[in-house]
């Protein structure tokens, strides 16, 4: 029986017995195994959406080697502006030499890195990705069923390092004694040595947490992503209880109301205690140095028209046509459904390609917080709830067929994480979460003409806690937002703050006059015209790295939030 099996998502799939069974065990420790089962499933671990163990650092065949040395050089590269005429000189790497599954995410996150270097690496993005990044790229993306373009799995959840505490290192051992003296620890002694030893893998200590790798090799752009790496670890813990909550609302089990308000007023704790971390960001990261210098890596080839990009994205190159391919023009199909284009002066086979940047809209924990609530979140990202569309060429009937952005960057998270989070969003009472189980309980009281007692009352008022949390941790997103991206938007660039590169060669594309640095930062200073007041000026909005209207989508998701914890009041 898989563990979907042993654990019942609704009464429907149960029996008296196993909800017997449900209730001896919501009083003890531990989680029964159904659920470590399907933890385990869908690699949870015990650092939540973490690895296990620390991510691999190098790839152990010499064949990759030449990817190995110039990840390594990376910053350097991009800061001297010579990182693309080396992707152009590099082989085309195949990737059946990757074995084991720690070796195929390393592949991605070089890759990933390679990607983005080379489009937003220079004076002007490159609409081309040579085939020595695609080819290996699309295939070892395949693997993963992950998009090729740099996700918060390849920025943050496979790229870092977990340094082991000075107190780790144990003092040399005393000289030995006779053997007649007893000088042997008790076990006692040893347990409680054991206990005091820190962990040598703790990923939530971010003072112990290091990047294995940036793009500009500052302080600033490492803490931004290991901020992101603690504040997973910090909340794996809660994602058994959470189960357990809704596999007792499933199982209407005696003490589910109990059972799910002790499991909601933890919710509480952690995520004050991550958002605790969040604002740990203005510890080690300068605003100045992530508007302009980190931030624009990160964009990705969708909704980046203002940016350079056009709207078909990122032509992925796989190679030159064969003989018989030569005769097409460009732009018609190739042999396997690869549209051909022309690429300094060859006619080339490959895909165009469009798809939103890395954002923490695809951490798996945040997303798991809303589906266990029942918080829907509607908006595809593109404008405000008020309906200023800052994509008007978009039809209506356009709209009405896109999925809203958390469940499209659903598919930008590592395979098993989505299925998990697919697999929560049908536990308790299927869709809707807490949310629906509250909003029942409330309903009834109220068709019986009754009161809610005690216990309902505390159930519902730790559900509008714990959506309050939630809604107060978005509120410190968007103070980062406002201080990261807002303000510097509205300043001159800092001196010596410029990108680098070499000048705008020919077949690069990008708006604006020769030499003039065209990315995310230069597109969007001076665009902001929020005010304080909610009420926006005529005038462009500023865009996030996933391709959303910033300001206005991060509070409409704001907004949803506290919305779904007026259930009866």
């Amino acid at each position: 029986m898989s563990p979907f099996e042993h654990l019942p998502t609704s009464t429907t799939a149960t029996t008296s017995k196993q909800a017997s069974s449900t209730e001896s065990n919501e009083s003890d420790s531990s989680f029964p195994d159904h659920i470590q089962s399907l933890l385990t499933k869908y690699d949870v671990t015990t650092n939540g959406f973490l690895p296990e163990g620390p991510p691999l650092e190098v790839l152990p065949d010499e064949y990759y080697a030449p990817w190995e040395d110039l990840i390594r050089r990376l910053p350097e590269s991009l800061d001297a502006g010579t990182f693309r005429a080396e992707v152009d000189r590099l082989p085309v790497l195949q990737t059946d030499r990757l074995i084991k599954e720690e070796e195929w995410r390393r592949a991605y996150v070089v890759l990933c890195f390679f990607a983005h270097g080379y489009i937003w690496g220079e004076r002007r993005p490159s609409e081309i990705l040579p085939a020595p990044i695609s080819v290996p790229l699309l295939s070892v993306s395949k693997h993963l069923d992950l998009p090729p373009i740099a996700t918060y799995a390849s920025l943050n959840l496979w790229n870092f390092r977990c340094v082991p505490p000075l107190s780790s290192y144990l003092p040399p051992s005393p000289p030995a004694t006779p053997a007649s003296s007893s000088s042997s620890p008790s076990l006692t002694t040893c347990k409680t040595a054991a206990a005091k030893t820190p962990k040598v893998f703790d990923p939530t200590d971010l003072f112990r947490l290091q990047t294995l790798h940036t793009f500009t090799g500052t302080s600033s752009e490492s803490w931004f992503y290991l901020v992101s790496v603690a504040m997973e670890a910090q909340g794996a813990y809660i994602i058994p209880i959470m189960l357990r909550a809704l596999q007792a609302i499933g199982l209407r089990s005696e003490t589910w109301k109990e059972t799910t308000t002790k499991a909601l007023r933890e919710l509480v704790r952690c995520v004050q205690a991550v958002g605790e971390l969040l604002e740990r960001m203005y510890e080690g990261c300068e605003a100045m140095v992530f508007y302009h210098r980190i931030r624009p890596y990160l964009a990705g080839s969708k909704g980046m028209n203002s940016v350079g990009l056009g709207s078909r994205g990122v032509f992925y190159d796989l190679g030159p046509l064969s003989p018989d391919g030569s005769k097409k023009k460009t732009g018609e199909e190739g042999e396997e459904g690869e549209i051909v284009e022309e690429v300094q002066g060859q006619k080339r086979k490959g895909k165009w390609m469009a798809y939103r940047g890395g954002s923490n809209g695809q951490s798996s924990l945040i997303q798991f917080w809303d589906l266990v609530l029942g918080v829907e979140h509607v908006s595809a990202g593109h404008s405000s709830p008020h309906g200023h569309a800052s994509h008007s060429s978009q039809s209506d009937t356009t709209k009405e067929k896109e999925k809203p952005f958390h469940e499209e960057v659903r598919e930008y998270m590592p395979l098993k994480h989505r299925q998990f989070l697919s697999l929560v969003g049908k536990m308790g009472l299927g869709k809707g979460g807490i949310r629906k189980a509250v909003m029942e309980m409330v309903e009834a009281a109220e068709h019986e003409g009754r009161e809610l007692d005690d216990k309902e009352k505390e159930l519902q008022g730790a559900f509008t806690d714990a959506t309050r949390a939630l809604a107060g941790f978005r509120n410190k997103h968007l103070q980062i937002v406002a201080r990261y991206i807002v303000i510097p938007s509205r300043q001159p660039v800092p001196e010596g703050m410029e990108r680098r590169g070499v000048s705008l060669g020919d077949g690069e594309v990008g708006e604006g006059k020769e030499g003039q640095v065209v990315n995310l930062a230069t597109a969007s200073s001076g665009l902001s015209m929020q005010r304080n007041d909610d009420k926006k000026e005529e005038g462009p909005e500023l865009t996030g790295t996933g391709g959303t209207a910033l300001l206005p989508f991060l509070k409409q998701t704001r907004d949803e939030t506290l919305k779904a914890g007026e259930v009866g009041r």
